[in-house]
Order: structure tokens, then sequence, then C-alpha cells
């Protein structure tokens, strides 16, 4: 390594972990306040910058907003390959694992949960990330419905377009109640036993 290279790579890591502090402020501060309601200077006084410093980073709110919600999809792909549990004949222990994760990380569902309810407003910046994400999970999650119906792991008298409709009812109506009342629901215990009700009665 020559003394030219080393400082651009010190820089870049430097570019990382501050971006990275300021993706994780900025999640605290949506969950918490919203979009509307977060501040730049609040979100770059927690992540140790300026809000010049920030806006180096990340020119607009828009563009960090867009940042936080695609990082949380990110980690969510990484963690669980649903495509894998589908070959598997496992969807529904995709869809539980999911649960379990998010079980862990209030404070990512807290995020999901807010943005997701400010974004239904057509002028939101995240409107069309949150329809769009709406759109092709759904789709996805049809397809893999179908190969499980046709594999006898998911009841097939009903459609799989219903059926993704109502998975994602069920885990986001779910998680809004486990927010108000962690100590009360057992998100998921209570998933486990919705899927009980997808599955083919047996003879």
């Amino acid at each position: 390594m020559t003394d030219a290279q080393t400082p651009r790579r010190t820089q870049a890591e430097r570019t990382r972990a501050s971006k990275a502090k300021i993706i994780q402020a900025a999640t605290q501060f949506f969950a918490q306040q919203g979009y509307r309601g977060a501040k730049m200077s609040d979100i770059a006084r927690t992540a140790n910058l300026t809000e010049p410093g920030l806006l180096h980073h990340f020119p607009s709110k828009n563009h960090l907003l867009m940042e936080v919600l695609a990082e949380r999809d990110r980690i969510d792909g990484e963690l669980i390959d649903f495509k894998g549990y589908s070959e598997k004949n496992d969807f529904l222990s995709s869809q539980q694992k999911l649960v379990e994760h998010n079980s862990t990380v209030p404070g990512l569902v807290q995020l999901f949960t807010t943005l997701a309810a400010e974004s239904i407003q057509k002028e939101h910046p995240g409107h069309n990330f949150f329809r769009e994400r709406y759109h092709k999970g759904r789709a996805d999650e049809i397809e893999m419905l179908r190969h499980a119906q046709e594999s006898g792991e998911i009841r097939s008298d009903i459609p799989a377009e219903d059926l993704a409709a109502m998975l994602y009812a069920m885990m986001d109506g779910l998680q809004i109640q486990w927010l108000y009342e962690p100590e009360t629901i057992d998100m998921v215990k209570v998933f486990s036993n919705f899927t009980k009700l997808l599955k083919p009665e047996k003879d």
C-alpha cells in the first residue's frame, strides 16, 4: 500500500462510519417523531455532526428517509431468504422467522409502522416507496403461496391473492397492538397460532 492510497481508504472508512451513524440516528428520530416531526439538526447532533456535515452525505431529508427505508429492507433480506424457504416447502416458517426477528427490534417496527401510516398521503415522500413495497411484496407472496398450495403446505380453498393480503393485514395489525401492549401481546405466539389456520385440514 502506498502513502497515496492510505488517505483515500481512511476517508472512505470515515464516510461509511458517518453514514452509518446518521442512518442509526435518523431511524431513532423517524420512529419516535415521524418523518415530519424529526429534525435534521437533531439527527446531526445525535450522529456527532453539524447539520452541513449531515447534508454533505444526504443532501435532503427525503434522501435520508429513502436510505433509512432501504437499509431496513436490506437487513430483512439478509436475515430471511423467503425464496429459499419456498423452495423447501416451508413458507410458513419464513413468515414466522420474520415475526420472531421483528420482536427483537421494536424500534425498527415502530419506524416502519409510523412511516407507513404517514405515507398514505400522496404528497408524503415515502408514499411511492410504501405503495410499491406492498405491491411487490404481495406479488412475491402470491407466487410463494401458490407454490405452497400446490405442495400441500397451505390450504387451497382460499385464493393466494386473498391469503397474501391477509398475511400483511395480520402482521401489520399485530405489530401495532404489540407496540401498544408489549407486555400483554405475545406477537410471536399469536402469529404462530394464526399460521395454523392456513394449513390444510387433516382428514
